[in-house]
């Protein structure tokens, strides 16, 4: 039995594996988890290992080891990035600055498939990281996720106050209202940001680069993008067995 983190700023996600198969899976608040809460469905878990991503800093870090090394008498396993890993070379000049969760998803998606490739974690931050033919990370963009997009029109103008009205199904026509306009041009520029990738895939060279989505919002994006894609929404965690075999 292993169980698998994914730990973001305020949420995390958790799946158990018995072997190869998912035995449960769920979600946690990171503040809960610091107070060192865990999830009641934890009782009676006997775990063989515990494998973790965390991007939510050191004092999480610390707080996760603490409760599993009490209620498991087991260490956590944090994934790290490395220069090169299951096939895949580190585009970072500095890799400690890569975000583990995106190195996770890139190398989870190549090794499903080693074509050339964008991958988008579609969370709080949208990450867009590039890989190429030869498993080469080309670096990638981190931009605003619609929710933190949303919420700075919110907090930092006078007029364009608008709650969330994302769904799979909106029109993504110009809109005649402040909420449609908002909405939907969030929605807009996550989807530019991924034309203008593919863009630059195409300019080094990949032919026909795959589309990876993944992350809280991949589900909405999936929906609502007209191009060929792949929606995993457990890319990163997938990514935990190559760091962490």
């Amino acid at each position: 039995m292993i169980l698998e983190l994914d730990l973001g700023n305020t949420r995390g996600k958790w799946r158990l594996l018995d072997g190869d198969a998912v035995r449960s899976r769920g979600s946690l608040s990171i503040a809960e988890l610091k107070s060192g809460n865990l999830p009641e469905s934890w009782a009676g878990m006997r775990l063989q290992r515990v494998r973790a991503a965390n991007v939510a800093g050191a004092a999480v870090a610390d707080a996760l080891a603490a409760v599993v090394s009490a209620r498991f008498a087991l260490p956590v396993e944090f994934a790290r990035v490395t220069s090169q890993c299951a096939g895949v070379t580190c585009g970072y000049r500095h890799i400690e600055r890569l975000g583990v969760d995106r190195w996770l998803a890139v190398l989870a998606a190549h090794h499903k498939d080693p074509r050339a490739a964008l991958i988008v974690d579609c969370g709080s931050a949208v990450t867009l990281d590039l890989l190429d033919n030869g498993g080469r990370h080309l670096g990638g963009y981190i931009v605003p996720g619609l929710d933190l997009m949303r919420r700075a029109l919110f907090q930092d103008t006078d007029a364009v106050k608008v709650s969330s009205e994302l769904a799979p199904n909106m029109s993504l026509a110009p809109g005649r209202d402040t909420a449609d306009a908002v909405n939907r041009g969030l929605v807009v520029m996550a989807l530019g940001a991924i034309d203008r990738a593919m863009a630059e895939l195409h300019s080094a060279g990949a032919a026909s680069p795959r589309l990876w989505l993944t992350g809280g919002d991949g589900p909405l994006l999936s929906a609502l993008c007209d191009r060929p894609h792949q929606l995993v929404t457990e890319l990163v965690l997938d990514g935990l067995a190559l760091t962490n075999p």
